[in-house]
């Protein structure tokens, strides 16, 4: 998932005066290699809870769907743009490499409810044996004026310490609360069992503005 609040470095109008710079200085960059992905016809689907425990504001639940078929990709978010906001999103997920690999799917969607705009947005993730990078990025063109548009990402950087757990660094930039800083970092853990993956986040820690997010992750 991904996070970030704009108000203090006025966002709207350095997105406006270079948009795809902007979007590609936080998304990442792609290689060109060979298309690698499945292409099963099978079905599959995923749901995860973030629980936003926040100092000084009411607590927040964001909820994620997805749906994949083969490299198709669709997604279901509520609580992830701005508060009492639903997204949908339909994407084409590519990947290239074996030992060294990169997967990313470009997406469009539409928010709607108390943010209303047209989202593009891109999910990638690089892999290298038990190193991870995985990153969000998307940009709400907001319909009430180019002032009110902003970029929203979420990323990790993460080692698979032992069979089933992973932890490292976390970073997101959002708009669902309002916070001292700009972009917000810190660490996170996380484990899976069978088919559920429960993790932990700590934003800012040792701050004023330190925050706990509790998720909850399935696939099936």
């Amino acid at each position: 998932m991904f996070r970030g609040y704009f108000a203090k470095d006025n966002p709207g109008l350095m997105f406006s005066r270079f948009p795809l710079l902007s979007f590609v200085l936080l998304s990442g960059t792609s290689l060109n290699a060979q298309e690698t992905t499945d292409t099963s016809g099978n079905w599959t689907f995923g749901a995860s809870g973030y629980y936003y425990v926040v100092p000084g504001e009411q607590n927040t639940l964001t909820f994620i769907t997805t749906a994949d078929r083969g490299r198709f990709h669709m997604e279901g978010r509520f609580n992830y743009e701005d508060r009492n906001t639903a997204s949908l999103f339909g994407g084409y997920t590519l990947s290239w490499g074996n030992k060294l690999r990169l997967e990313a799917t470009p997406m469009l969607g539409i928010a709607f409810g108390q943010t209303n705009g047209l989202v593009p947005a891109i999910e990638w993730t690089l892999s290298w044996r038990k190193l991870e990078y995985y990153a969000e990025t998307e940009a709400v063109l907001d319909f009430t004026g180019e002032e009110n548009w902003f970029l929203y990402t979420w990323g990790t950087l993460s080692i698979q310490a032992f069979r089933n757990f992973q932890t490292g660094f976390v970073y997101q930039r959002t708009r669902l609360y309002n916070s001292d800083y700009s972009i917000q970092k810190g660490c996170y853990a996380a484990y899976s069992f069978k088919s559920l993956t429960p993790g932990l986040y700590y934003f800012n820690p040792f701050t004023a503005s330190g925050l706990l997010v509790v998720s909850l992750s399935v696939n099936f």
